[in-house]
């Protein structure tokens, strides 16, 4: 007969708990939404900017930029190439061009 008397109380106090928590899973649902608002930002962020560098690689080689950037550099005297490749002066110019034209890109579609 206790036990049945231990079950009412415990199930009485569930519902009390769950009552007096309202507050606390309302606040958790919001913090789960702004979570997940942001974390769906941030993946647009990301894709936007791979479409973003596509469109920039893309552009860079219709103008040529990179064979016109190798025939200029075919051009130095042999020992400033050397020290050129051996800086990856030629990897280097390429990273920064596209990060350049992809930031143009970006601009330009917002």
């Amino acid at each position: 007969m206790t036990d049945f008397f231990q079950l009412m109380a415990n199930f009485g106090d569930t519902i009390y708990n769950y009552l007096t928590n309202m507050g606390n899973f309302f606040d958790q649902i919001m913090v789960w939404l702004q979570t997940w608002w942001i974390k769906m930002k941030l993946m647009v962020a990301i894709e936007f900017l791979k479409v973003s560098y596509l469109v920039a690689t893309s552009l860079l080689d219709e103008i040529g930029f990179s064979a016109l950037f190798s025939q200029l550099f075919n051009l130095l005297p042999s020992e400033l190439r050397y020290w050129g490749v051996l800086f990856k002066v030629p990897e280097g110019m390429a990273i920064y061009v596209n990060c350049a034209t992809t930031a143009l890109v970006m601009r330009m579609s917002r």
